[in-house]
């Protein structure tokens, strides 16, 4: 029997430059399984990065009795809102990239995570952003979606924590294109410390506002990693910014290394967490190698997951996080993502 794994992620919107080439690991991962005999293969699903229509693809998986798992969603807010239905189906759920804390907290006994989570995050960009500028005057400005806001949020009760000073955190909207309010409130306080929580677009779109501003502040994101397309986004406006990078980097090992170079040769980028991406389909297809048939052996083969991934050891805690999940610190210069030699396992 062909098992089928589900991949939900943005294939058609803006978000499509990172969920198509996710999507293109994640097959080459099955594609190096049925090499090994195992009859698998992906079953691709648009989510559009909206939560109503994660919702309507999630229930469609999980109607379908060959989807024995799910590597998905990419963004916190589908994840969540697909979550209740796979664990309603007992259908494994394996996110490469969605931080938000709470899918590990809700009780979702078929969620499992790659990345690091918001709280993981955010902790090692604030304890930089203080090593880089102890007391420095801070502002962090989310996105108002459950990937960006609790990212930001935690970003800023971390910072508060180290430097004593309060952090002024403000609000933008997916879609946004007049930062004018935003930027006129970091300018006024005389910020010398921004943290954005949002996508590679927005975060963007801010950054290019800063620097038309005038505004020479140390800029954060989390869209940190290799050939990130916030990189081309931004242009100019990101040079010399730092951001945090909830996953492996994938230069650590040489067995990353080598997914990395096959990526290259294959796609002609690095997609964003590729690491993770191929990993979840590795943990899925050793389940099934292992002798899982069913939904519920592949859950609990999942969950006693101890194996050697592409970048370090994967072993889950009982909510579903990974173990000792890295995050990575990367900075733009001369026009490329480069790290800053610091990875932070903890």
């Amino acid at each position: 029997m062909r098992f089928q794994i589900g991949f939900p992620a943005p294939l058609t919107t803006p978000q499509s430059i990172v969920g198509l080439p996710m999507l293109r690991t994640v097959e080459m991962a099955a594609a190096d399984a049925r090499e090994r005999g195992i009859d698998v293969e992906i079953k691709p699903a648009d989510d559009k990065e909206d939560e109503e229509v994660a919702a309507r693809v999630a229930a469609d998986l999980a109607s379908d009795p060959s989807v024995i798992a799910v590597i998905g969603h990419k963004n916190s807010g589908p994840s969540k809102a697909g979550a209740p239905t796979y664990a309603r189906a007992g259908l494994t759920q394996i996110t490469q990239c969605s931080t938000d804390n709470s899918l590990s907290r809700s009780g979702w006994n078929t969620f499992f995570r790659l990345c690091a989570d918001n709280e993981r995050q955010a902790a090692v960009a604030a304890e930089f952003a203080q090593r880089r500028l102890a007391g420095a005057r801070a502002f962090a400005v989310h996105d108002m979606t459950d990937y960006g806001r609790p990212l930001v949020e935690a970003f800023a009760r971390r910072l508060e924590a180290l430097s004593g000073n309060a952090v002024t955190v403000l609000a933008m909207h997916v879609g946004q294109e007049d930062f004018s309010e935003i930027v006129a409130a970091i300018k006024s306080g005389g910020a010398q410390v921004v943290d954005i929580g949002a996508t590679e677009i927005e975060s963007s779109k801010l950054m290019k506002a800063l620097r038309q501003a005038g505004i020479r502040a140390l800029v954060m994101s989390s869209e940190g990693g290799p050939d990130n397309p916030i990189v081309k986004l931004a242009g100019d406006a990101g040079e010399g910014s730092v951001h945090t990078y909830a996953g492996a980097d994938p230069t650590a090992t040489s067995a990353s290394r080598d997914l990395l170079q096959r990526c290259r040769a294959a796609f002609g980028e690095t997609p964003s967490y590729l690491v993770e991406c191929y990993d979840a389909a590795s943990v899925i297809a050793a389940a099934l190698e292992n002798g899982a048939t069913t939904r519920a052996e592949v859950r609990d083969a999942v969950a006693a997951t101890d194996l050697e991934g592409a970048a370090g050891r994967i072993r889950f805690t009982a909510n579903g996080d990974r173990i000792d999940a890295p995050v990575s610190l990367w900075t733009i210069r001369d026009g490329r993502m480069v790290p800053l030699g610091e990875q932070v396992v903890r």
